[in-house]
């Protein structure tokens, strides 16, 4: 790399945008990689732009002379978004009035397919969150989940949830198996086998989400899809920031806090600039403790930073890096149990949870007469401590019978990857891309159970688990036709999984101690094939064959002496067939996405609880689900937008393992057979100010708890309203906010404890209705 940083010539143009004479419709993907602008409209075809050599300071500048004697205009409906327009033709006479037309969707270009492409065009199922809709959304995946058909979270507690796609659930649990989603910061990988960060979407770009199995092109972990939280990158043309504060106020809940601030800074205009970022949040408990009379017990604090460099090298290569650290610290656990109502619960000992994340990046990016080039470092430490209340196995397992237990988890991962691409120009008919990537984890599991009353230890484990992958990917698209295109994507990964664990149990028979040292090698070729047509430039179908997986991995928590636990658990394969439209009617102004597929997935991973409440991995059977998801965008008037996305599905297990599903058709854990998010926006001119207001309603249909026995539990069934509204002018806007506006306080995850779970029910309300009063001011 350095050699590389070197080699920059030292006279290099200071311009920010070059664009080599191309056609407008490369010109544009061109402009968007450099500036992360949004490009919509009318097809770039339709303006007859002659290519020409560009190079401008800002991002409009670029546009307008790329449209330069062209039949486009554009209009700027926000920053660096920008929508092609056709010039009106000159007529001979008046035309009769007509009311205003609203302006057509705007596109949005991503790179979730590791190409810079349009989401509206893309042969695979893409969604995309904009940052403005997460500002306004309240901040975090989960607050972004009803606007993406299928994606869903777990509502364990903050910086403990899992992210599911698609219907596709390996279980609630969090334990050894890896994450079947996928979770990017940028270009950087930030889960294994860990729960969601929970980082907070502050001055964030977008959210892709890529749905359906991507082993070929991101390899492990993506086993059901890939979500991409993509920042906002440094402006090297002007000094900017922006400065929010925000109040919530609730009957039932203790008032909640936020405060977020970004800064951006052109050290060196046009060359080299950062972007800082800081925030803290303070979200208000609403459990009360029947036992002390204690209200608000479980309140949540999570503050967290963010720093990101760019230095401009020369016309072709840039330079990045950035640093982004959160931290989260729960007093207490959010379910209830029992009968006292549905804020209120009896526990003795107190299950708070912290989750400390912390990761680097750096990356290389330049543009030569064989494509972009792409290199990328990543660094990430993550560290996550729980605990339960474990008095119910006092005096079982042949453990001592104390007055209570306590079982505290402390879980430390360290990941480092580095990845290696290559990616020819967009605007061929045989396009390509290659890579070789590499990734080392690093992980300590220390599980204790003690007694509560003396701290003295009755069982311990000091796990420490090393995996090693190497990777090499690529991908081969090719024009058969002007309207018909197919692509291949094949990815190469072996992987080689140590492990070390060592328990010690104190019985009343004795210490028993049991020390286990094992490795697995494992070597794994995955696909997926894509078949596009496109009629015209309104309308794009597609088929899909994708492939997803994990490695298979190893089980050692357990009490000396309970029932044999599988030494071993297998790997699993996800294979998916898909067939989508994405359909434009620019005079109806509506965008309509949907996508109708078939999963099959073989030796399903599965995080289970043994008898006495520890987790272990199993196979549960094999999976297959059968679902249609449907977005869409409808702006019937010029000042008002309508969404919606769905999902119908039909999960089921097949081939069960008798130890832990009861029967063959029963669906998969957390999985609703409906769901569906509605949201409208509309905004309105009142001189100089602009008022906004709008709202989205999700619902997520009944679903149960997990498979075998416990299929029983159930939950869900209910909806949630949120309402907003804004005045803004300039640099200032004033906001409110209703959360649960309609005071829903329904059963949103029946699972809290693994050690009672089977002693009393487990519910888990929503958040209470709250109101949020915010300002913000900019710079």
């Amino acid at each position: 790399m350095l050699a590389l940083i070197l080699a920059a010539p030292a006279a290099a143009q200071t311009q920010q945008i070059v664009i080599p004479a191309e056609p407008l419709s490369q010109a544009i993907i061109d402009l968007a990689r450099q500036t992360g602008a949004s490009v919509g409209g009318v097809d770039p075809a339709q303006c007859q732009a002659r290519p020409r050599l560009v190079r401008a300071a800002r991002a409009d500048m670029a546009m307008r002379r790329l449209l330069a004697g062209s039949h486009c205009r554009f209009d700027t409906p926000e920053a660096m978004v920008f929508v092609l327009k056709l010039k009106p033709r000159l007529v001979l006479r008046l035309p009769r009035p007509k009311p205003p037309e609203p302006d057509a969707p705007v596109e949005v270009m991503v790179t979730a397919n590791r190409r810079l492409q349009n989401a509206a065009t893309a042969a695979s199922a893409i969604s995309v969150v904009d940052g403005d809709t997460l500002a306004r959304s309240g901040g975090d995946l989960a607050d972004a989940a009803s606007q993406v058909a299928g994606l869903t979270l777990t509502n364990l507690g903050a910086g403990r949830d899992k992210i599911l796609l698609r219907g596709l659930s390996d279980g609630v649990f969090t334990g050894r198996t890896q994450s079947s989603v996928g979770l990017y910061l940028d270009d950087a990988p930030i889960t294994y086998n860990a729960p969601d960060p929970d980082l907070l979407l502050v001055d964030m770009a977008r959210v892709e989400v890529l749905k359906g199995p991507q082993g070929a092109l991101y390899g492990e972990g993506s086993i059901s899809g890939v979500v991409r939280l993509v920042t906002r990158t440094p402006d090297l043309t002007r000094y900017s920031g922006e400065i929010t504060g925000e109040l919530g106020l609730s009957d039932r809940a203790d008032t909640s806090s936020r405060v977020e601030g970004v800064v951006n800074v052109p050290l060196f205009k046009d060359r080299f600039g950062v972007r800082l970022v800081g925030y803290t949040d303070q979200a208000g408990g609403y459990i009360t403790d029947a036992l002390t009379g204690a209200k608000h017990i479980n309140g949540v604090q999570r503050f967290g930073a963010r720093v990101s460099a760019i230095w401009r090298l020369n016309d072709d290569w840039s330079l990045t890096a950035s640093q982004a650290s959160q931290h989260i610290n729960a007093k207490d656990s959010q379910y209830v149990s029992g009968a006292l109502g549905p804020y209120t619960r009896a526990l003795a000992v107190r299950e708070p949870h912290d989750n400390d994340f912390s990761q680097g990046a750096l990356a290389l990016q330049g543009r030569t007469r064989f494509g972009t080039v792409k290199l990328t470092l990543n660094h990430l430490h993550h560290q996550l401590d729980s605990r339960y209340d474990a008095r119910n196995l006092a005096g079982t397992y042949g453990l001592p019978d104390v007055t209570g237990l306590v079982y505290d988890q402390a879980q430390a991962v360290e990941l480092t990857t580095r990845e290696l691409s290559l990616v020819s120009p967009s605007d061929q008919r045989l396009r390509w891309l290659a890579g070789l990537f590499s990734a080392q984890s690093a992980e300590r599991l220390t599980p204790r159970l003690s007694d509560a009353a003396t701290q003295e230890s009755v069982y311990s484990e000091r796990r420490h688990d090393r995996i090693t992958t190497l990777a090499g990917f690529g991908e081969i698209s090719y024009d058969l036709t002007p309207r018909w295109s197919a692509s291949l994507g094949l990815r190469q990964t072996q992987t080689r999984h140590d492990i070390d664990s060592r328990l010690e149990t104190a019985t009343t028979s004795g210490d028993q101690n049991e020390h286990m040292v094992d490795h697995a090698v494992s070597s794994r070729l995955s696909h997926q094939v894509t078949l596009r047509y496109r009629p015209d430039d309104l309308a794009t179908f597609y088929l899909q064959s994708g492939e997803g997986y994990r490695s298979g991995g190893f089980n050692t928590t357990h009490l000396y002496g309970t029932a044999a636990i599988p030494a071993r658990y297998a790997g699993d394969e996800l294979n998916s067939y898909e067939a989508g439209a994405k359909l434009r009617w620019p005079s109806l102004n509506l965008r309509v996405d949907a996508a109708i597929f078939k999963a099959y997935w073989r030796d399903l991973q599965s995080d289970q609880l043994q008898a006495d409440g520890l987790p272990v991995t199993v196979n549960i059977g094999n999976g297959v689900n059968t679902g249609l998801e449907l977005e869409a965008v409808w702006t019937p008037l010029p000042d008002l937008t309508l969404k919606a996305a769905g999902l119908m599905n039909d999960p089921q297990v097949t081939r069960p393992n008798p130890n832990y599903v009861t029967r063959e058709d029963s669906g998969l854990p957390y999985i609703a057979r409906q769901s569906l998010g509605l949201s409208a926006d509309w905004q309105r001119q009142l001189g100089d100010w602009t008022w906004r207001s709008g709202g989205e309603i999700s619902w997520r249909g009944r679903s149960h708890l997990n498979f075998g026995p416990l299929q029983s539990i159930e939950m869900g069934g209910y909806a949630v309203l949120n309402i907003s509204a804004s005045l803004e002018r300039d640099n200032l806007r004033y906001s409110l906010k209703l959360d649960n506006a309609l005071g829903a306080d329904a059963n949103s995850f029946a699972y809290g404890n693994p050690f009672s779970l089977g002693v009393a029910s487990q519910t888990t309300p929503p958040r209470p209705q709250t109101l949020w009063i915010s300002l913000t001011r900019g710079f």
